[in-house]
């Protein structure tokens, strides 16, 4: 997070959590919707970008014990959760 440049390619698993927090801590009252929606925005629009037309979500970052590189075609299971996670608080919030 401190050096973008290392790691300018898109990264959906950690998107999927920051947009499920950010949206949990809105719809309970913990974060000011004003401030914090726009992220939630940002961040659910990127995860739509990144899933496949087949509905393969991209650019999801490999196991590992570091930051590493990703690609459009590169997936874990794990990234989808994120995804579901996310998209069921986004879809309360839009409510």
């Amino acid at each position: 997070m401190l050096d973008p440049g290392s790691r300018p390619n898109p990264e959906t698993s950690g998107t999927g959590f920051f947009v499920y927090s950010l949206a949990w801590g809105i719809n309970n009252g913990l974060l000011d919707r004003t401030r914090y929606e726009p992220a939630v925005t940002r961040g659910w629009s990127a995860m739509v970008k990144a899933m496949h037309p087949d509905g393969m979500l991209g650019w999801v970052q490999r196991i590992g014990d570091q930051p590493g590189a990703t690609t459009a075609e590169t997936t874990e299971v794990y990234g989808v959760g994120a995804l579901l996670l996310a998209g069921s608080e986004v879809y309360t919030l839009s409510k």
